[in-house]
Parts: structure tokens; sequence; C-alpha cells
């Protein structure tokens, strides 16, 4: 959806005009004065998810969403009648809507309650199509005048519009990038689309083919390698404004398609595994936004990326590899390959000697089991990092929950063989896959996300519709704009 901030919205353009009620309350909504009381005597009292229309002249129609009691407004309640909004309009077939939203999220301000909104609200009526021969009408593309809260001017509205539409950019292309399907999205074809975003903004971006990750001796991603047709890529771009004091690397997983190799997966629900690159596609379009944002903070971002599958070729449980950092693994489940190929990736970024380095993968299933998809894994070495990174989090509705990365757990990947195994059995699973992580890290700030359950919708939700959400976009750029700001 194209989405304009606005103060003064064009009405008689306008399709249909949404505005978002809470509970028992009278705002003052210019844009819809005489409807409003028309369609208060008719007893709306928005109450969450509650909803009245009624037809006008301009605009045509005007529907009131209620969003529960002022005071508890929250990012989630926002987006769920956001995401309505969009349906509706769909539905409908409007083709210009406006939004209005009188309050601001609970310990928001009308500034971050405005760009979250906003940002929200261009990726609600989102959906990938690319392979959909044949498109409804009511497919078209929706253009809408967000009116924010009191407190925003009109000359604020245009930054904030300009700022919320760098964050949708970068949710957006990690979106396309996850939900397009594997035969396209190859380590190739990563390798293209990072070089395409970092032409767009400007930045520099450098992709390694097999001959030179065999020269910088990248065990760890070779070894995943070893058993596809496609070639492995590793990726590097670099976001480097002039004034910039600090410097963070991120980090991404880029397993383009996950069968889990000779330890093969479940053939159910494997299709999802097209999702096991949504870590490289967050580091692409964090640095998209904060690029289009020009954050003065340095970012450097690094890629693995190779499917992982079976073949005579495959690396085998028992197999013991040398990674970049020189440590060895021995591996004993081909399906912990995540890991695997971050080792190089990780002890690559520390080289660089950034000031925090930040990873993204959708690496373990126990992450799952124990947050489902409220809120990814947090796992870091620095206490400050890591409640930085909650508070960021919680400003954009983008949940992190802290898990330990204790070294009492470093005795489960212990190996009689190596300098440690690629899995720690069952128990623990999402720890000892950070802890292992952690073995190739070299920074004192350091956050691992594991955001196999937030990358991706496996079903339509009341916030949004099935398939890959953005994870890791907007809780980083939140974080680059705090250290901007110290």
């Amino acid at each position: 959806m194209d989405v304009t901030i606005t103060r003064e919205p064009k009405v008689a353009k306008a399709d249909h005009l949404f505005v978002l009620i809470a509970e028992n309350s009278k705002p003052d909504v210019a844009v819809a004065a005489q409807a409003m009381k028309a369609i208060a005597d008719a007893g709306f009292t928005g109450k969450a998810e509650e909803s009245l229309t009624t037809v006008a002249g301009e605009p045509k129609k005007i529907t009131l969403l209620g969003i529960g009691k002022q005071e508890a407004i929250t990012i989630r309640i926002l987006r769920t009648a956001l995401y309505s909004v969009a349906k509706m309009a769909k539905k409908q077939r409007d083709r210009n809507i406006i939004v209005v939203l009188p309050y601001s999220v609970a310990k928001l301000d009308a500034d971050a309650t405005t760009r979250v909104a906003a940002a929200a609200l261009s990726g609600s009526d989102y959906k990938y199509d690319t392979y959909i021969t044949k498109k409804e009408d009511k497919s078209l593309p929706i253009s809408a005048q967000f009116v924010p809260p009191e407190g925003v001017d009109a000359k604020r509205a245009k930054q904030l519009d300009l700022e919320a539409k760098a964050v949708a950019a970068g949710v957006r292309t990690v979106r396309d990038l996850g939900n397009a399907p594997g035969n396209l999205v190859t380590a190739t074809f990563i390798g293209h689309r990072a070089e395409e975003v970092a032409k767009e903004i400007g930045i520099k971006c450098t992709v390694y083919g097999k001959r030179e990750i065999e020269k910088m001796k990248m065990g760890g991603l070779l070894a995943v390698n070893k058993g596809s047709a496609e070639e492995p890529r590793f990726i590097v771009l670099e976001y480097a404004p002039r004034k910039a004091t600090k410097h963070v690397a991120l980090v991404g997983k880029g397993i383009t398609f996950d069968s889990g190799g000779i330890s093969i997966k479940p053939s159910d629900k494997m299709e999802e595994m097209k999702f096991d690159m949504c870590g490289a596609a967050a580091v692409i379009g964090t640095i998209q936004a904060a690029a289009m944002l020009a954050l003065p903070v340095r970012v450097t971002g690094v890629i693995a990326s190779t499917d992982n599958l079976p073949s005579g070729s495959a690396y085998k449980p028992g197999d013991i590899i040398t990674t970049m950092s020189g440590k060895t693994i021995e591996i004993v489940n081909t399906d912990a390959e995540g890991r695997v190929i971050l080792s190089d990736a990780l002890h690559y970024a520390s080289e660089l000697k950034p000031d925090h380095i930040i990873d993204y993968a959708t690496l373990t299933g126990a992450c799952v089991v124990a947050l489902a998809s409220e809120a990814a894994g947090l796992f870091s070495n620095n206490d400050e990092l890591a409640q930085k990174l909650i508070e960021c989090g919680e400003r954009v509705g983008e949940r992190l929950w802290r898990l330990p990365e204790w070294d009492d757990y470093k005795e489960l990947i212990h190996s009689e063989w190596a300098d440690m195994k690629n899995s720690g059995g069952r128990w623990g699973g999402a720890t000892t896959a950070a802890v292992f992580l952690k073995e190739f890290v070299n920074c004192p700030s350091w956050a691992h996300l594991d955001i196999a359950g937030t990358a991706y919708a496996e079903h339509e939700t009341s916030r949004e519709g099935r398939g890959a959400t953005g994870a890791g976009v907007r809780v980083t750029v939140a974080f680059l704009e705090s250290l901007a700001r110290s």
C-alpha cells in the first residue's frame, strides 16, 4: 500500500474513510465531523474489533473501527486494526482511502506511533503474487492518506513519512525474498539481489564466489554446500557514512532451502524451508532502511549462503571440518547446518572489530517450541546490548525474549574428536546452538536473534497474512537509531 502521512487529507478523492476509535471516546475528527455524530447516535462504543460503516458523500463511505480502551492501545492492537482496514478496502475494491488515528500507543509519543503505524499500514495489504497468473481487480494497489495523532504537525508529518517509507521498504525486501520459491532464490540470486539493493541506496557490495570462499578457508560454508549443485556465496554489504562513530556488524544465515541434508527432515511442511534464508534477508533489508534513513552509524552486513541438500558428495554425520577460525567441528547432525555456516560468518565479522555484532538466523525448532511465534529468542554476552534490543523491540512491536547462553551448556556440545560438535541434542536446543555460535564470536557486545518462530507466519493471523514477516528490520533500525542519538 502506498501510504502518505498528512495533516490535510484530500477527502474528495477518497473512496473510504477509516477512523480508529477508542472505547467510549469522542475524538475531534475534522474530516468526518458530520458523520461522526450520526454514527455515534447508532450506539457505536469503540470496543476492540467493533466496526460500523455508513454511506456518506465525500468520502463515499466511512467506517469506524474499535480499538478498545485508549490507555491499553498496543502496537499489536494497532496492527490488527490496520490489517482489518486493508482487508476491508481490498474486499470493497477501494483504491483511495484515508486512515485516521487520533491516539498514541501506550508508552509511545505521537511521532513514534505515527511512524510505526504508517509502516505497518504500508505492509497491511502485502501479498506475494508474482507467480499468480490471473490477478483479480481487488489485488490492485491501494493509496492511503494517513492522518496522525495530534502533536504531529505538517512539517513533522513529511519527515515521518520518509522515515516510515524507509522502514517499510526494508521490510518489503525481506518479505519478497523470503516468500519467493527456492528454485528462484539461490545463493547466487541473493548475491544479485544484494548488489541491486546496494546500487539503489549507494553502498558497497562484494559477493564472493566459491573460489574466493575456498581461499578464505571457510570450511563451514563449504561443508554445508558440498551436497548442492548450486555454488555458495559469501556477501558483504558496507554502509559507511562519513560521520559514523559506531560500527555494527549484522550477520545473516542464508540457507536458501534446508532439506536437512543426510539427516533429512520429515516431508511434512518441508516446503517452508525456503524461509531458512530470512536471516540473510533481514541483513539486506535492515541496511537498506538504514541507508535510506541516512543514519550516522557504520553498518556492515555479512551473509553466508547456500542450500543444504543430500547427495553423494554431501557432508555426513561423523565428518570433522575446519572452519575459517581454525576451530574444528564434529558433525553429528547435518540438519544443524545454520550454525555451521555462521561459524565462518561470525568469525569474519569479529575480525572487522565492530562495536556490536548482531546475527539473525532461523536457527532452531527448540526456540519455536519455547516461544512460538510471539517473540524471537535473544542471546547475548552483553547485558546492556540485550536490554537495549529488548527495549527497541517493544517500541516497534517486535518482541525479543532473552534466553541464557551460559558456558555451563558447553558440556553438551563437547566432542571427543574435535573442538566441539554441531549439536547438543534435544535438551536446551536453542541455547546449545547459541553457545556454539558464541565460540566463533570475538566481540564483547554480541547478540544472537533466533527468529525461527517469527521470520514467517505459517498461517494468516489477525495482524498479517501468511508468509515472511520482515522480522529483524524494525528492531535493528530502532537500535541503530538509538546509537545515532547516543
